[in-house]
């Protein structure tokens, strides 16, 4: 078999793994393990090792091969109704370069897809494609921290495959230590533009009561819109090391709901201010991208108000209605795209203040959560990060619709 071969690659994996891999994420528990394990289990299990690890030395990869197999039986030895620890797995992938491919399984969790999500056995292949404005993007933003890498899926077990699971980070997989430093992140990219278009774009025209096509984001070539989303996937990840608290420097700290809330926020609204300063490519798109999934789709989730990405959009909606940039006409509510500017430069300013003020974490995270309560409201019960207000629920107008919406599933290298 040949190493770039996809097209091979696919149907192997399609007829030795992945059916496997998916009948026995059918039996985890969200933690991983197994209730009640039987023989069934441990040779269903012990098939996938065998067939992913031949896969593995076929590509040449037999440093996956060999962490597989010891995180494997490392499992059967403490016993499967224990939760699984795959570091070995996780530590042995390789960041791929440009136009290579990446192989990997482990349990993990697929953050987004389809409920519940749990640390379940995956596998995926994709290839790494990076915008063709990429080596630009570089000189303009020099990022030598780079660690992300946008991917086309080509194939993957359910987890990956079906939902709206975009992102594969090290502390995604199910481990017993801590993830210190992040070694790659890859983004699925190419499965974003059926995302965007079937939940943000109808949720954002349900609360503006505009049209589809008076949005930015809308109807964009495939290519088009997988080069934008990657743009905004590299300048997005620029910004979380600039300042006075980058983030490879206060991982820790950054993981904190607060901080991270504040942080994701702050590196989006940058973001959208270099994209409406010019020199950045398809700038219109990335600005409409990030407004419309933030504030509109990632509010619609299930666990909303225990989910963290959601919290960035309500966050963000509340500072735009706050400040002026979101207005009101009859039910809907409405944009304007030079206040949206000023009040993300506003914004951008308080918290470069902030960093400035604090001189420890824990001084950060009391600031953050200070500044979180004065949009997000603290749940009176305890339960949950938040609770929404009267006036946040607008964004939950198109919940029921959305809901209705099958689960998405992609096909392999599908744009």
């Amino acid at each position: 078999m040949r190493p770039d071969d996809v097209a091979e690659l696919n149907g192997v994996l399609g007829r030795r793994v992945i059916p496997l891999v998916d009948a026995f994420r059918d039996r985890q528990e969200l933690d991983g393990s197994l209730t009640g394990p039987d023989e069934d289990d441990t040779r269903l299990l012990t098939r996938i090792r065998d067939e992913a690890t031949a896969v593995y030395l076929d590509l040449g990869l037999p440093h996956q091969a060999e962490a597989l197999a010891l995180d494997v039986a490392g499992w059967l030895e403490a016993g499967l109704s224990e939760p699984p620890d795959f570091a070995r797995s996780r530590d042995a992938l390789r960041s791929p370069a440009e136009g290579e491919l990446a192989l990997f399984l482990a349990p993990v969790q697929t953050t987004n897809s389809t409920p519940p999500v749990g640390r379940r056995m995956e596998c995926f292949l994709a290839r790494r494609r990076e915008p063709v404005t990429f080596h630009d993007l570089g000189e303009k933003f020099p990022h030598p921290k780079n660690n992300c890498q946008s991917m086309v899926l080509h194939a993957a077990s359910k987890g990956v495959r079906e939902g709206n699971c975009l992102v594969f980070f090290p502390e995604n997989v199910a481990a017993r230590d801590r993830v210190t430093a992040q070694a790659y992140a890859m983004f699925f990219f190419s499965k974003f533009r059926k995302i965007h278009e079937t939940y943000a774009i109808p949720a954002a025209v349900s609360v503006l009561g505009c049209r589809p096509g008076d949005l930015r984001s809308y109807g964009l070539d495939p290519d088009e819109c997988y080069e934008a989303r990657a743009t905004w996937g590299y300048l997005h990840d620029y910004f979380h090391y600039q300042g006075r608290w980058p983030f490879d420097q206060n991982i820790s700290l950054k993981m904190n709901w607060f901080v991270g809330l504040l942080e994701e926020t702050k590196v989006d609204a940058k973001t959208i201010l270099q994209c409406a300063g010019g020199g950045v490519p398809h700038a219109e798109q990335q600005i409409d991208m990030i407004l419309l999934e933030r504030i509109f789709r990632y509010p619609l989730a299930d666990d909303a108000t225990r989910n963290f990405d959601s919290g960035t959009g309500v966050f963000l909606y509340s500072w735009l209605r706050e400040h002026g940039a979101i207005g009101t006409a009859g039910d809907h509510r409405t944009f304007s795209h030079a206040a949206i500017i000023q009040a993300v430069q506003k914004y951008v300013d308080v918290m470069e203040d902030l960093e400035r003020r604090v001189n420890s974490p824990d001084e950060y995270k009391a600031e953050a959560k200070a500044l979180v309560r004065q949009f997000l409201a603290e749940d009176p019960e305890g339960g949950d990060r938040f609770v929404f207000s009267a006036e946040q629920r607008v964004l939950l107008r198109s919940r029921a619709e959305i809901d209705r919406v099958p689960p998405l599933t992609f096909v392999p290298g599908e744009l």
